[in-house]
């Protein structure tokens, strides 16, 4: 095979093996799915435009937001003071809360999961806490679409901000740091950035780039229990439902509710809120525990 046949052929192998790099977004796809975590409930999917006539904008086009990197520094690997490697990201930008867009599907309960997927399939997920209830020193995460360098053109756009206060920040800067993230988020949350065989937390690696969907994935709940209309509760906050007919009382009721439906409860209820005893099943000792508490 002649020479140039040859380097031709390479020349297509590579263009074909290597990906397209993945570029701005300007769409953006809210969805709720069903307690399954599969069935779409709701969905609705809007562009820039519409959320910046329609919802509230966050950023003031002034203001600069700053995510910080790794410290690469196993004495100070959380930098509680702020002072290193803090322009990981910096930003002065516009763009849209998280809140406001899932509440176009009906929001999030306590519980609950959204996931911020980007177009190239890189995702990361937050709570209901993070989303409705967020410490200043996070501020409100928001789905940025506008950069003051870039204008609407932002080539990383859509992407995942914090637009936290700098309340927690000695030089009085705007920075979502590493303590930050420790302090607001969730362990199983935080994020890091590998170097030489050492997992560095990074705040930074949460801004996820070229977001295009938000999919909110429910919590386990409780369904009601076939003899009863009511959905079972939590009657003392420790995350298991023990209030089997949900009339608000642990009674002998609920015992017998329990045993008489336990492969009802086994096939269609979240097995964490009603395996009391931690087994990983619904059987008969979970009847026992239950008894012994009335």
């Amino acid at each position: 095979m002649k020479p140039t046949i040859v380097l031709l052929l390479l020349l297509l192998v590579l263009i074909v093996a290597v990906p397209a790099a993945s570029a701005q977004t300007t769409n953006l796809t809210v969805i709720r799915y069903g307690w399954d975590n599969k069935t779409v409930e709701e969905s609705q999917t809007v562009n820039v435009s519409w959320m910046e006539n329609n919802l509230p904008v966050y950023g003031d086009g002034a203001t600069p937001y700053l995510l910080q990197g790794p410290t690469l520094n196993l004495t100070n690997l959380w930098d509680p003071a702020e002072d290193t490697n803090l322009d990981k990201i910096n930003e002065t930008l516009k763009g849209t809360s998280i809140r406001d867009l899932v509440d176009l599907v009906g929001g999030m309960q306590p519980g609950d999961e959204v996931q911020v997927r980007a177009v190239d399939g890189l995702k990361k997920r937050l709570n209901y806490t993070n989303i409705y209830k967020p410490q200043a020193r996070q501020g409100p995460a928001v789905v940025a679409w506008w950069n003051a360098r870039n204008g609407y053109a932002w080539p990383e756009s859509m992407r995942l901000f914090f637009l936290a206060d700098n309340s927690t920040n000695p030089q009085g800067v705007h920075v979502f740091g590493n303590e930050d993230m420790r302090q607001c988020l969730a362990e199983k949350y935080w994020t890091y950035q590998y170097d030489w065989g050492i997992y560095y937390p990074s705040s930074a690696s949460l801004s996820v780039k070229y977001v295009a969907y938000l999919e909110i994935y429910p919590g386990p709940r409780a369904l009601a229990v076939p003899g009863s209309s009511k959905v079972p509760t939590d009657i003392d906050g420790d995350g298991l439902c023990e209030d089997i007919n949900g009339d608000g009382v642990l009674d002998f009721n609920d015992v017998v509710l329990y045993f008489n439906q336990m492969d009802w409860i086994a096939d269609n209820e979240p097995v964490s809120l009603f395996d009391y005893n931690g087994n990983g099943e619904i059987d008969f000792n979970d009847v026992i525990w239950l008894f012994n508490r009335v």
